[in-house]
């Protein structure tokens, strides 16, 4: 199980040196909440952080899915996303995903697709739906975070989860799904996110605290 840290572009020298000496794998570069977004400012990061060893995720998230407007977001895709370990795209970003799909597959890179819902966790049969449309589009690996509302949705999400075929990355968000985030790994999710400063998302733990808990449960 790999440990990402979601970061912004202020101060980002220092957080990806804190990312590395607290034993972060990677970070998440959420390009929507960047200061600046031009595309050599975000490669700039990208380079900085593979140089200091620790693997990227670019992200920029959609509106739809709790990010902010970029107007040149499908280049920062075209730009970045050859560079970048992982690029994370949503499924509901139909309008771009096929494109973005073929510049990170032709880059030998991984794709995640992702899904995400803030007010609950889906029934059983909308989230298989979102499991094979992630897959027709030619996922590496899925990412499905949804809101917890009881121990039974963290149950739930986890154990429909470990039935799906493939990578995956499975959360459930609120304070009822922090299990996920800890012991995602053994229904096969393969990449936890913690948090250095500040939250990015309810019921997330700090990075200390992830890494702490990855050396007791690995």
């Amino acid at each position: 199980m790999l440990v990402a840290v979601p970061i912004s572009d202020v101060d980002f020298q220092k957080k990806l040196q804190e990312c590395k000496s607290k034993g972060a794998d990677l970070v998440e570069l959420r390009v929507d909440l960047f200061e600046n977004k031009d595309p050599k400012h975000v490669l700039h990061i990208v380079n900085t952080a593979r140089e200091l060893g620790l693997g990227t995720i670019l992200t920029v998230r959609s509106p739809k899915e709790g990010g902010r407007e970029v107007p040149n977001r499908l280049e920062i895709f075209r730009e970045v996303s050859p560079y970048s370990d992982y690029t994370d795209i949503e499924l509901s970003s139909l309008d771009i995903l096929p494109e973005v799909r073929k510049i990170v597959k032709s880059a030998g890179r991984t794709l995640i697709i992702s899904y995400h819902n803030f007010d609950l966790t889906p029934a059983d049969y909308i989230l298989r739906e979102v499991f094979r449309e992630a897959r027709r589009f030619g996922a590496d690996v899925i990412k499905v975070a949804v809101m917890a509302r009881s121990y039974e949705d963290t149950a739930r999400l986890l154990c429909l989860g470990r039935q799906e075929e493939g990578k995956k990355i499975l959360i459930a968000m609120g304070k009822y799904g922090i299990l996920s985030r800890i012991g995602g790994f053994v229904f096969g999710s393969v990449i936890t996110y913690a948090f250095l400063g500040e939250k990015t998302a309810e019921g997330q733990l700090s990075l200390d605290q992830m890494v702490e808990l990855k050396k007791i449960l690995l």
